[in-house]
């Protein structure tokens, strides 16, 4: 291991990580391995270390054209004999390297998965002494729905192709079930399996209900992250694009990413975004996979993820450098209907998928530490984080048993044909026009639920649909189920506790950007104090709302700030 240890020198690090040691012992040594590490425990170096230390090349299987360009280029400027093989190069530079496999001057290679599997390209490595292959976010063996790659799920045929060359499965998040899909998909042969600590204690997790989820977004940025790098996710491309040309029209800087674009756009957006301070990536699902920057401070979810998995890869995009951390996942019951439809309809997700769905909407809709109950559906025990919406605010928690006995009597009456909207709007006594068009307001639960709100009572649905009391059949026409575990609920012989959702403001921030504006331009005319660079970024990121904030953020003394009166973020002063 000293000529391992010299690489790591090498790369600019003092020392391994947990797991890395062995991991690339394990490669080194010829056996199949599968890594589950989160975002930022190093896998990276795991191949990049054990490809120097191996004869041959290591075949490095990346899902994202754009990040084997900038692995690639990482590595060349180290020195290291690094290549990338997609469909930007030319036939002329396609010979060359082969050529360069041929001649053993390639020490790793970066190719997709649709890449490798072209037969031409397995010819080519048939012929050359492959020293092992590094399956990069192999989750997605597993996983459908957007950013669902098939061709991962062929890349068993690796084994059948390369015999007995080592197999390394990387993964920032696996449950049990996900891992031993992984093993079979790719044979592999009695592998080691290494598993970091799920816990990235840095990371503040933030589930809010949603309500005009756009500006709870902007409030968000400007009032907790302003100027910081972040990543936000929506599940369609066209919201991905409507949605950054909104952030740019307020004034923050956003650019957009998903498989549509060019790859030379996701190249161009890759560097600006990993390049420069401050930029916010609107993205689906494939954006981040591989990402190799630290900087990214927050990670928003606008829409529901697939899966508990899904959610906790994507958020381990933030906080790599080990700093403080936000993720913030906006959420409603509309998210879990769009999310269950897409699944019935789409007809893409497994049993084990829909399992999985449910599984993380059952977390959501859990009591106590968010963190504790993300961790212990990974098989980690954890006391409560200190670090999440539940742990810092505690919520009051409501016994909901009576109004749940109520939804499904309503349902069990309308025999689950009118949709879970005109229910609640039937049980708040709302005569709207739906409600009139069933004679809701001639029922007897008719105005029978106005002890609990909209938004509890939404709260109340979506803990139904997870905990499986009901279950919607079809959504054209709509109808929803009473399952047998209900009779358990409507003779009170099991409870129903809901805890209080967060609340992510939704209000109007004040003119952020006319404040922005007011402060430099009384700072260019200014000739008494002189902010630094980084305390005018401090001041318009925090908006101090009195000369003591402004002072404690800036370090200056009150009575100079009093002095030259800088304008603080609103009217009121000490």
């Amino acid at each position: 291991m000293e000529r391992i240890k010299e690489l790591l020198s090498q790369f600019g690090h003092q020392d391994f990580l947990p797991l890395q040691q062995e991991a690339i012992e394990t490669l080194v040594n010829g056996q199949d391995l599968l890594l589950i590490s989160p975002t930022g425990g190093g896998k990276s170096l795991v191949y990049q270390l054990s490809a120097l230390r191996l004869e041959g090349v290591a075949v490095i299987v990346c899902p994202l054209l754009a990040l084997m360009s900038q692995q690639v280029e990482k590595l060349k400027s180290m020195g290291v004999r690094a290549e990338f093989l997609n469909s930007t190069l030319n036939p002329g530079e396609q010979d060359d390297l082969a050529m360069g496999l041929r001649r053993k001057s390639i020490d790793l290679l970066f190719l997709s998965p649709e890449k490798l599997l072209q037969p031409s390209v397995m010819g080519i490595l048939q012929h050359s002494a492959v020293a092992f292959v590094a399956i990069d976010e192999a989750h997605c063996i597993a996983q459908w729905g957007e950013g669902f790659r098939p061709e991962y799920g062929s890349l068993g045929k690796i084994r059948e192709e390369f015999g007995a060359v080592p197999i390394v499965a990387m993964s920032g998040s696996a449950d049990a079930k996900t891992q031993k899909q992984i093993i079979n998909s790719l044979s592999l042969h009695e592998p080691k399996v290494l598993q970091h600590s799920f816990n990235r204690e840095n990371i503040e997790i933030n589930i809010s209900q949603k309500k005009l989820a756009k500006k709870q977004l902007l409030n968000f940025i400007l009032s907790q992250c302003y100027g910081e790098s972040g990543i936000v996710y929506c599940r369609s491309r066209k919201k991905v694009e409507t949605l950054s040309a909104w952030l740019n029209s307020q004034g923050i800087k956003s650019l957009f990413f998903h498989a549509n674009i060019s790859e030379q756009d996701k190249a161009a957006n890759m560097k600006v975004f990993t390049e420069q301070s401050g930029v916010v990536m609107v993205a689906t699902s494939a954006f981040g996979m591989g990402l190799d920057f630290n900087a990214v401070r927050y990670v928003v979810h606008m829409d529901l993820p697939n899966s508990l998995e899904s959610y906790y890869q994507e958020i381990g995009r933030a906080g790599r450098d080990g700093l403080k951390a936000k993720a913030l996942l906006l959420y409603g019951l509309q998210d879990v209907l769009t999310l269950l439809q897409f699944e019935m309809e789409v007809n893409l997700a497994s049993v084990d998928d829909q399992a999985r769905t449910y599984d993380f909407i059952r977390i959501l809709e859990g009591r106590g530490c968010r963190r504790r109950l993300m961790l212990n559906y990974f098989g980690e025990k954890i006391e409560d984080c200190g670090n999440c919406d539940r742990c810092l605010a505690k919520k009051k928690e409501h016994n909901l048993t009576i109004a749940a006995q109520k939804f499904l009597s309503l349902l069990h009456k309308t025999k689950g044909t009118l949709t879970i909207s005109v229910m609640i709007q039937i049980l708040l006594g709302k005569t709207t026009k739906a409600v009139k068009e069933v004679r809701g307001q001639e029922m007897k639960l008719f105005a029978k639920g106005q002890e609990i709100n909209e938004v509890m009572w939404k709260s109340l649905v979506r803990y139904l649909i997870s905990h499986q009391y009901i279950a919607i059949y079809q959504f054209m026409p709509f109808q929803l189920l009473m399952l047998e575990k209900a009779k358990a609920l409507l003779t009170s012989k099991t409870q129903v506790i809901l805890q209080e959702d967060t609340y992510v403001p939704n209000h109007d921030v004040a003119p952020f950007e006319d404040y922005k504006k007011q402060l430099f331009s009384w700072h260019l005319e200014c000739e008494g104090i002189s902010f630094s660079s980084k305390q005018l970024d401090l001041i318009v990121r925090h908006q101090p709302k009195s000369f003591a904030a402004m002072s404690r953020l800036t370090g200056i003394a009150i009575h100079l700030i009093k002095k030259f009166e800088p304008p603080v973020y609103v009217a009121s002063l000490d």
